[in-house]
């Protein structure tokens, strides 16, 4: 060495030190039977159940040196009495039975990060500020095809952490801690873990307070409504999915089947179901025969149904979210922070992680109900685009809503009957008409899409555009199923795929129309002065339960409303006069009064600016 002065001898042979890695399966697993006291068998262990890597970097390294030693050693008789393999025995040879090769983890630009200019992201820094539950589902959500673009390190903004061990401003390796952000983070927590952690903490709240009881007899699942039904045979169409996809090593199938489930039990079964759960004997006495039996039954129903669905989901989502499922586990099922709502008593099987998995119990799974509850929940979501873009919202109410189907049997059509009431209610309408024909109240205009026929026409293009506006609606229509047409141009055919044409819509004046694979809604957009009357009413009722909340009140709080206006006064008083009783109810209130000036709120109801206030009954 020029440098050293010490003498130094150069190698010249030197195996790529992947060959070390590739060896491993038989080097580390007692191959060759010189260590019979080590527990590890070859025969017993070998091939691998899984092996992952980053697939970029290891395709031609660690991966093909594993198959590749794994054939040469194939053939090497061992002192455990192995036979050498055949060259036709390729299962016998293959040194892992999955691979699960991924792409890299880049920061939200799509660049790489690199501890030498500061873009890495240390794990102390993304879990403490992202939570670990919240990366944990971000790998497991993603496609390994694609490039994970993880988050962004601030390197010019320090932070300090707070962590189980206290206070920390560097890492394990001594560098200092700096603020991350990450966008997909932030969607897992806003999409799957909130939306969970909600659903979890109304039953518990509202358990609580009706001393919601497990040891009381079961309502028998073919004795509870149809959305308990529905939300119990959803429950184990993904059980059986979960199984599948994990079973497959498809994380992202899990994933995406569980973030569907939650949007679903929160965002229909939930908020459906609300007055379930917080109606008392006097709201529904005198309404029907034996009043009291019905609510007990209907009410322990839905704290069944619900319980039932938290801590299956808190099992199946074990090995994707761990922390977050001990956590509700422990309270709903071993009994913690909120006693009264748990059972006590698992002794060893005292941890979620300890439980069996969720098995299917097809006697629950009911697929005409989940695929029409499916179809009535496309409906209300094409309804609520179209108040959006005609700038109508939900608490108003709107005249009528005009749907047509194109079920695939008589008796589909008759089921999807069933569910009127629901997307009426959902939608906020007076009334649904099932129509034959929605024809009349859009004019559909077709064109064709450069972007896929350019290249696939070529000189045919300008002929197709022309027909496209001379053909007739029916022939076209197929292709708003998302179904291809076949078209004579220039005597030869044409097919045309739905993402081939551009379909755009001219609709009546009164109407907002939409159309969907196998659906068609028209949506009349008509304000009469009772529907306008109504909204306020729902507009109140919105205001005033947001003052309860900003004071804080019980449930069971009664309170007394005041308002002002100075201007629109005599439409307000007309809208209270005919609405009185609802709001009084929905509100908790028992009574409404004018006063000349109030210091309340400023809050919009309908088109009139009213000052707002509560004050609780004495």
């Amino acid at each position: 060495s020029l440098k050293t002065g010490a003498i130094l001898e150069r190698i010249e042979d030197v195996g790529n030190p992947w060959l070390d890695a590739g060896i491993v399966p038989f080097s580390t697993l007692n191959y060759n039977g010189r260590y019979p006291e080590s527990a590890l068998k070859w025969k017993d262990w070998f091939p691998a159940e899984l092996v992952t890597e980053c697939f970029p970097g290891q395709f031609r390294n660690w991966f093909y040196s594993l198959l590749s030693l794994a054939t040469m050693m194939g053939y090497d008789q061992n002192a455990q009495g192995l036979q050498p393999l055949g060259l036709d025995d390729a299962t016998r040879k293959r040194p892992f039975k999955t691979l699960l090769g991924h792409r890299l983890v880049m920061n939200e630009e799509g660049k790489p990060m690199h501890k030498s200019d500061g873009t890495a992201i240390w794990f102390e820094e993304a879990a403490e500020q992202l939570g670990v539950d919240t990366l944990r589902w971000l790998y497991l959500a993603q496609n390994p095809a694609a490039d994970l673009r993880f988050g962004t390190r601030h390197g010019s903004e320090p932070v300090t952490l707070q962590t189980v061990d206290g206070p920390i401003s560097q890492t394990l390796e001594g560098a200092p801690t700096c603020k991350v952000t990450s966008t997909p983070a932030d969607e897992v927590r806003r999409q799957v873990l909130i939306p969970l952690w909600n659903s979890y903490s109304f039953f518990v709240n509202y358990a609580i307070l009706d001393g919601f009881d497990l040891t009381l007899e079961s309502v028998p699942v073919s004795q509870r409504p149809e959305i308990d039904r529905w939300i119990l045979s959803n429950l184990n169409v993904l059980i059986g999915t979960c199984r599948t996809e994990f079973e497959n090593f498809n994380t992202p199938g899990v994933t995406q089947a569980a973030a569907a489930f939650i949007d679903d039990l929160s965002n229909w079964y939930i908020r459906r179901n609300r007055k379930r759960f917080w109606r008392s004997r006097r709201d529904i006495q005198g309404m029907i025969p034996e009043a009291q039996s019905y609510w007990e039954n209907d009410k322990w129903a839905a704290y069944q149904t619900l319980y039932e669905v938290l801590v299956t989901l808190t099992k199946l989502l074990a090995p994707c979210i761990p922390f977050v499922t001990e956590r509700m586990f422990q309270n709903l099922v071993v009994g913690g922070e909120r006693p009264g709502v748990a059972t006590p008593g698992l002794g060893s099987l005292s941890s979620v992680h300890l439980q069996p998995y969720p098995e299917v119990d097809s006697t629950l799974v009911d697929a005409s109900l989940n695929h029409r509850m499916a179809l009535a929940q496309r409906v209300v979501k094409m309804g609520h685009r179209l108040r959006e873009e005609a700038n109508l919202r939900v608490r108003q109410p709107l005249a009528e809503l005009r749907l047509k189907f194109t079920c695939a049997n008589p008796q589909e059509s008759t089921e999807m009957g069933d569910l009127i009431l629901v997307i009426a209610e959902e939608l906020n309408v007076k009334a649904i008409t099932e129509a034959l024909d929605l024809d009349a109240l859009v004019h559909y205009s077709y064109k064709p899409n450069l972007k896929t026929l350019g290249k696939k026409l070529g000189k045919l293009l300008g002929a197709v555009k022309d027909a496209l506006t001379t053909v007739d609606a029916a022939t076209l229509a197929p292709l708003r199923k998302g179904e291809s047409v076949t078209l004579t141009i220039e005597g030869q055919p044409v097919t045309l795929a739905p993402e081939d044409v551009l379909i755009s819509t001219e609709q009546a004046s009164d109407w907002a129309c939409a159309d969907d694979t196998g659906i068609q809604i028209a949506l009349s957009t008509i304000l009469t002065p009772a529907l306008t009357r109504e909204g306020m009413a729902r507009d109140m009722i919105r205001q005033v339960q947001q003052l309860r909340k900003d004071h804080d009140l019980e449930e069971n709080d009664r309170i007394v409303i005041r308002w002002s206006a100075a201007a629109g006064v005599a439409e307000f008083e007309k809208m209270v006069a005919e609405w009185r009783e609802t709001i009084l109810t929905e509100t908790r209130s028992d009574q409404i009064e004018q006063r000349a000036t109030t210091d309340g709120k400023p809050v919009q109801i309908g088109e009139v600016e009213v000052q707002l206030s509560i004050e609780m009954r004495s």
